[in-house]
């Protein structure tokens, strides 16, 4: 018990120490930065009475979901591209009458959530240093910070994490019905219905070998269990599970159905992406003509400016990140997660671009499980802590002072 107890009290300082040094970073990065926010309706939130270092908090995305929490999606044009659940669960909350303030608590709230169910989910498979590395270098990434930010990033990866964690329990209800909230709160949240599909049928870290002995006979391998497809659907609890993890679509099906009601397009959250600064297409693209259009960016864009640093992060993000993904598969990491990891990394590129990807890779958790491992030499560790840290103080100000990170 003490043990355990000490343990909690070390991932406490962790997320205390974490927390307190954003805040600091973003405190004085108005000394450090001339502020220039280059978003739309900036002035909006200089109307909830807080110092800038405070709302600039909600820079960028999180005016969106500022005026969704006051007006809802009527009236005002592209706002359909933000899931409902996150704008929604501030409106429900707010007892301050001040939006931004709650919204804000929201978001660090569950960033500390989401960190005690990824720590939870990684001893699972690893013990307690392993985990706490893996959650500092998770901490240190250069987008970290955005578990902070007046977005989704906190709550949809609580949702993530927990969703699995139940799974892993065997707890298929709960699974679905936190797959159902994120598929209301970010497109990408349906990713995790197949992936706790797999989960399901396949609950084991991905073995090539081991999944092909046990897609084998009994007759000719006597000594390898195999998967009864069959046994495991008819089962009425197996059937019952598995209705539990398509609950996980409704989420998504629910903001479909409204927006068709009401905008007359059930998929228009797809069809406004291409009005987001012509960055967007509404035409899927395939990814090896999104890495070509990154590097014709990297080529031809002016290399002495904030805006370039921004460019070669979300091409390493769209590209390495990648190559993280795949490399889980020679390691002992479940295949669930894998899938989950790939199918979150794939789908927004299929609008043409790389933008944003360093925001998005923060929920590909198994490429922080990789990285922990690539990085077992302390220097090594300690290198790439150094540089992650000092690239996270340098968006975080960015960020606060209204230059596009992610």
């Amino acid at each position: 018990m003490n043990k355990k107890r000490d343990e909690l009290i070390t991932l406490a300082l962790l997320i205390f120490n974490w927390k307190v040094i954003l805040f600091l970073v973003s405190y004085g990065a108005s000394l450090v930065l001339e502020y220039k926010p280059s978003f739309p309706y900036p002035k909006e939130l200089t109307l909830f009475g807080f110092h800038r270092w405070l709302y600039s908090w909600a820079n960028f995305d999180g005016v969106h979901y500022l005026t969704i929490a006051k007006k809802g999606y009527l009236g005002t044009g592209l706002i359909q591209a933000f899931f409902p659940v996150y704008p929604f669960l501030i409106k429900m909350v707010d007892a301050s009458h001040n939006i931004l303030l709650t919204g804000f608590l929201i978001s660090n709230f569950f960033s500390i959530v989401f960190m005690v169910l990824f720590y939870f989910l990684l001893k699972e498979f690893f013990n307690h240093q392993k985990s706490l590395i893996i959650i500092v270098i998770f901490m240190f990434f250069p987008t970290s910070f955005f578990l902070g930010a007046f977005y989704t990033e906190s709550l949809f990866l609580s949702l993530v994490a927990g969703a699995f964690l139940a799974a892993h329990k065997k707890k298929w209800w709960l699974a679905g019905i936190l797959a159902a909230v994120a598929s209301a709160t970010r497109i990408v949240g349906i990713v995790l219905v197949p992936a706790l599909l797999i989960e399901f049928f396949y609950p084991y870290s991905f073995s090539l070998q081991k999944l092909q002995g046990e897609l084998r006979s009994k007759r000719k391998y006597p000594g390898v269990k195999t998967i009864n497809f069959k046994e495991k659907i008819w089962s009425l609890r197996k059937f019952i599970n598995l209705s539990w993890i398509a609950v996980g679509s409704l989420g998504l099906l629910f903001y479909m159905f409204y927006l068709n009601k009401t905008f007359g397009d059930p998929i228009y959250f797809f069809h406004v992406q291409s009005e987001f600064g012509g960055i967007r297409q509404e035409t899927l693209i395939p990814y090896p003509q999104v890495v070509w259009r990154s590097l014709k960016v990297l080529w031809t864009a002016r290399p002495f400016d904030f805006r370039y640093l921004t460019y070669i992060q979300e091409f390493l993000a769209g590209t390495l990140g990648l190559v993280l993904i795949l490399w889980g598969f020679t390691k002992k990491i479940k295949l669930s997660y894998l899938m989950f990891a790939l199918g979150i990394f794939f789908l927004p590129p299929l609008t043409g671009t790389f933008s944003s990807m360093p925001r998005y890779i923060l929920v590909c958790f198994p490429i922080f499980i990789v990285l922990a491992d690539l990085l077992k030499n302390k220097k090594a560790l300690y290198t790439f802590l150094g540089i992650s840290g000092v690239l996270l103080v340098i968006n975080l100000i960015l960020f606060i002072q209204g230059y596009w990170v992610a």
